[in-house]
């Protein structure tokens, strides 16, 4: 009897070591208890996320080769076996997802299924083998959390009501839970992963980077040495060119940098001792060099550390320069890997080439005019060559207590102040603030005369609003003028830098002083209106239109009969609303040769009589005393103002597409567009 105790003592023992064998060896438990059975849309292995983050090393088996791969304490998975090389985090990334997410659709007995037919499933014939664990740091303790093998696409298609789409499914097997040779339907498809072997799981992109990680950039080109800094990873945060010159940069064309940086895509890559590069100076090659923020507070404890050592991706010239299709090898100092880079884009558009890496200064730097950035301008002064008065445009605060409303005016030629054409001012003010230059002209001009720019015909001066909890800055002045070759040149006051323009970004400020003047054509008050006087010049007297605003109501007259029954109220009233808000095409001079030619012979004539308070400095003030004995000014007095205006046309009358008009309110000239001409000679009478 002792002795059977003693033998089943012994077996229980040796099935106890076996198992500690096997754990230690593979970490699989399911092996020893097993799994009998697989239910439709069951998740094969039902890890949760975190569980799944805890794997951190892989081995892919495929077609008679094989890689293996470990999680680096910074994330970055690096191939162990068979290079010692970065792997692509796009594809570590999918094979963790797909282990995760993948469910079974069905499941086949394997003894049910003919040899013949047992082909067209894969896992025999063309099987990837998939094996996750989570390991030591040491590396001398694991635990397999998957392992399976792929087949072949499978036909079913499976709904995805979360995400509402369709996705494919794959044929795999799994001995992860023991001897189970069914084959299985997972949820799925990692396949084209592995179209080229192992070959693509080798990260074909030479740099590692995120848009927003970089905090240095250094750029030698063919000798051109370029520096950009920021001081944060925050993208409201502008980069800023340190070398040669302090330069703000183009926010857009920095994002087509590091864009094209973090896609660029090797064709091939090889290890080094398979292939060669030139033996070139640092002259001869281009090179990135990108240091990143570590996430770590610097000495400060106030701004954000910097990698100490960068890393620099080295481009290397095609032995023939005219070839542009032709390959160029590269290296990247923290890779032992030497790439293979096509200098254009092919047939991939989402896959940049050499020659897409924007690296020259004068892309990288600010196409804007100044460097004024986000602030806001408060005023502008614009002043011409042999100009008397500069036009000043200034923005006025509002004033609850007097409801005086926040505004721009403007002066000009020494008038008085009066609102500004809000149409112009915003075209001003953006091709200021966003309008790009026509390239660059130097910048160590030292002779200003070969660009004009020693006498400049204008000189533009903006006042800024000074951001919170910083001193005021002084105004920025910019000096235009043509220079010998007739085009544009400007620069700003205290920059080396000259920069070329082109005549539509010169149009805002070479057009003359009425510009600035509001288009509005008549400013009145329909209530404050008396009379109206409507004259076609040739038919007749004018019709006279009076309107009583106590019951909004209009009287009409021509010469001398009562024309009020004719006159439609409706089209009287719309024609004042639209009288109201009329305005001109463009003001013009009042020496202008060609209007005042015109005008000679206008063929309308329109009239306004408006009831207007007296001006203060003109009235006396009175006042009068009530029956309870309380004096109170009296109402002040009101006077007529008459505004009266004549339009001609521009040429035949009735083949003319616009007219000229003058008001007697301005002493210049304006242009109607033929909308208005029609809406002036409108018929108001009832039955038309």
């Amino acid at each position: 009897m002792r002795i059977l105790r003693f033998i089943l003592l012994v077996l229980v023992t040796l099935a106890a070591i076996g198992a500690a064998v096997l754990l230690t060896i593979d970490g699989n438990l399911s092996r020893i208890i097993g799994r009998t059975a697989f239910s439709s849309g069951e998740r094969l292995f039902p890890y949760t996320k975190e569980e799944m983050n805890e794997i951190s090393w892989m081995r892919i088996n495929c077609g008679g080769d094989m890689a293996e791969f470990r999680r680096r304490p910074n994330g970055v998975w690096w191939g162990e076996k068979p290079w010692d090389d970065r792997m692509d985090p796009r594809a570590a990334a999918a094979i963790l997802q797909y282990t995760y997410s993948t469910s079974i659709v069905d499941a086949l007995p394997l003894h049910k299924i003919d040899s013949a037919s047992l082909k067209e499933f894969g896992v025999k014939t063309t099987p990837i083998t998939i094996t996750l664990k989570e390991m030591s740091a040491d590396g001398r303790r694991s635990s397999t959390m998957a392992r399976y093998t792929l087949g072949s696409t499978a036909p079913w298609l499976v709904d995805d009501t979360e995400n509402q789409t369709t996705d494919d499914t794959t044929y795999m097997q799994t001995d992860f839970y023991g001897r189970d040779s069914r084959i299985l339907v997972g949820t799925g498809n990692i396949l084209p992963l592995f179209k080229s072997g192992i070959r693509q799981l080798r990260d074909h992109r030479p740099l590692l980077i995120h848009p927003a990680m970089p905090a240095s950039i250094e750029i030698n080109n063919k000798g051109q040495r370029i520096a950009l800094e920021r001081p944060s990873p925050d993208p409201r945060t502008p980069w800023k060119i340190t070398y040669p010159l302090p330069l703000d940069t183009d926010p857009q064309m920095m994002d087509v940098l590091l864009g094209t940086l973090q896609k660029l895509t090797a064709v091939r890559v090889y290890d080094p001792e398979e292939t060669s590069v030139p033996d070139m100076t640092d002259d001869q090659v281009t090179s990135v060099s990108i240091r990143n923020f570590t996430g770590r507070l610097a000495g400060d404890g106030k701004s954000l550390a910097v990698e100490e050592k960068p890393v620099t991706l080295r481009i290397y010239p095609p032995s023939d320069n005219s070839n542009l299709a032709e390959l160029v090898k590269a290296t990247v100092s923290d890779r032992k890997a030497v790439f293979e880079l096509a200098q254009t884009t092919g047939s991939n558009k989402e896959v940049p080439g050499v020659r897409n890496i924007p690296l020259d200064l004068n892309l990288l730097r600010s196409k804007q005019l100044t460097d004024i950035g986000d602030y806001k301008i408060t005023g502008l002064s614009i002043r011409r060559s042999l100009q008397d008065y500069p036009t000043i445009v200034r923005f006025v605060q509002g004033d609850e207590k007097t409801g005086q409303q926040p505004t721009w005016m403007y002066t000009a030629e020494g008038s008085r102040y009066q609102e500004v054409n809000p149409d112009h001012l915003v075209s001003l003010l953006k091709t200021v603030k966003t309008g790009n230059v026509a390239g660059f002209a130097s910048d160590k001009a030292t002779d200003l005369a070969v660009y004009g720019l020693d006498n400049p015909l204008l000189t533009l001066t903006m006042s800024l609003l000074p951001k919170p909890n910083e001193e005021p800055r002084p105004p920025v002045t910019v000096f235009f003028s043509k220079g010998t070759d007739g085009s544009w040149y400007a620069r700003q006051s205290g920059k080396p830098t000259v920069v070329m323009l082109d005549n539509e970004y010169m149009k805002n400020f070479t057009a003359n002083a009425l510009a600035w003047k509001k288009k509005s054509l008549l400013s009145f008050n329909r209530y404050n209106l008396k009379e109206m006087h409507l004259e076609r010049i040739g038919s007749g007297g004018a019709l006279v239109l009076k309107f009583d605003r106590l019951d909004d109501s209009w009287t009409a007259s021509k010469d001398g009969r009562d024309e009020t029954l004719n006159i439609n109220p409706n089209r009287a009233n719309r024609y004042l609303d639209e009288l109201e808000k009329m305005e001109v095409v463009s003001w013009l001079p009042y020496t202008n040769p060609e209007a005042r030619e015109a005008l000679k012979k206008p063929v309308f004539r329109l009239k306004l009589v408006i009831q207007v308070y007296k001006d203060a400095s003109r009235q006396e003030h009175r006042e009068i005393t009530g029956k309870d004995g309380i004096t109170f000014s009296a109402e002040p007095e009101m006077e007529e103002k008459t505004i009266s205006m004549e339009i001609a046309p521009a040429g035949e009358a009735g083949f003319s597409r616009f007219y000229y008009g003058k008001i007697n309110t301005t002493p210049y000239y304006f242009i109607l567009n033929m909308d208005s001409v029609r809406l002036l000679g409108a018929s108001l009478a009832e039955d038309n």
